[in-house]
């Protein structure tokens, strides 16, 4: 039986240009701005290791929106975007069941555009960008980013914001990202419950995770097996102080 792949995309299936390997040929483009413009690019690498991934159920685990998932040149049905915050159907419909649940979780905890406006009323426009990010009219998480992709600034942006994050809520930096999380919210809730549905169907599916962050950690946990590029964030986390690394 073919497996089902939850897998991470940016960093993990193709990444922009700058990441590219310098001298790269034979790149396809795999994702693109609102404004057409190629955003996204996968070595020849990372097309075979996709087209081998494509013998099974490929479905996206993502910080991008539905819309922004869309402009992604892969199949993308079923998926979890946002964070967690919407799954997609195998006919790319809206999962409703788990949108109520996401909106009486949200219900019990801090408005994310409260501890948004908190934590961004003094930002420097000039330093820093930042937006919440919603889905089907419920607000999910924070994006804060360095104007001038200086990944220290955001590091010690995080420090300084600290105290202003509400208990349950996490924190991601990774690059030039930095998100804020509510405890209700995360990939790893959407994959528990996406995985049930799987399990339930057939108890025997190898079910695979892929992903290229600490935080994708969270719904890799939950698979038989897991895969990570290894110029990646969590892999060197995961080979960090190694003694059988020479």
């Amino acid at each position: 039986m073919a497996p089902v792949i939850l897998t991470d995309l940016d960093d993990t299936l193709f990444q922009t240009m700058p990441k590219c390997p310098p001298g790269a040929t034979d790149l396809r483009q795999m994702s693109s701005l609102m404004d057409g413009s190629a955003s996204g690019f996968a070595t020849k690498l990372q097309q075979n290791f996709l087209t081998w991934l494509e013998a099974g159920l490929v479905v996206p685990v993502t910080a991008r929106g539905r819309d922004v998932l869309a402009r992604v040149n892969i199949t993308s049905s079923p998926a979890i975007c946002s964070n967690g915050g919407c799954i997609l159907d195998g006919a790319g419909d809206l999962d409703l069941v788990w949108h109520i649940q996401l909106e009486t979780a949200a219900r019990h905890s801090e408005p994310v555009l409260d501890v948004y406006q908190a934590m961004t009323g003094n930002l420097s426009t000039e330093l820093f960008r930042h937006w919440s990010v919603d889905e089907n009219g419920l607000d999910l998480y924070i994006v804060i980013k360095s104007n001038e992709r200086d990944d220290q600034a955001l590091a010690q942006l995080e420090v300084e914001l600290a105290p202003l994050l509400p208990k349950g809520w996490r924190c991601h930096r990774n690059g030039n990202n930095l998100a804020y999380l509510p405890p209700w919210l995360s990939k790893r809730h959407a994959a528990r419950y996406l995985i049930a549905k799987y399990r339930a169907e057939a108890p025997d599916r190898p079910i695979i995770g892929i992903g290229d962050s600490v935080s994708d950690v969270g719904f890799m946990d939950l698979c038989d097996f897991a895969a990570v590029p290894t110029n990646s964030q969590l892999w060197a986390h995961v080979v960090d102080g190694s003694n059988w690394i020479d």
